[in-house]
């Protein structure tokens, strides 16, 4: 499954979950299989400087992506209806690390 993380920040596993979707600065993209971390990248969000739309524009880029669910503390409701459209799964946490996240997430 790939997962996508929100974060104002490009540490890796180590970045925090941005409480902010569609204006975050970049996107973690991990690649989980049979429960096991098997790849990690980072990605600029197109949404974190788009004077608007940036909530759409975010899930624009994680359909180019490949992703499956995406997690963040806050989606707007553009971005949630087109999330819930395309079947992207969305999951609300923030202030922890991505390596935390992934272990709350019931996937």
């Amino acid at each position: 499954m790939r997962i996508a993380f929100m974060s104002e920040e490009n540490r890796g596993l180590d970045s925090i979950v941005s409480q902010r979707f569609g204006r975050a600065k970049y996107m973690i993209i991990v690649d989980v299989e049979n429960g096991e971390v098997k790849n990690i990248k980072a990605e600029l969000n197109p949404g974190g400087q788009a004077a608007s739309g940036a909530g759409i524009k975010a899930v624009q880029k994680l359909v180019d992506e490949g992703v499956e669910a995406v997690v963040a503390g806050a989606f707007g409701p553009n971005a949630m209806t087109a999330l819930e459209n395309i079947g992207i799964k969305f999951y609300q946490l923030q202030g922890i690390r991505v390596r935390e996240a992934l272990g709350k997430l019931s996937l």
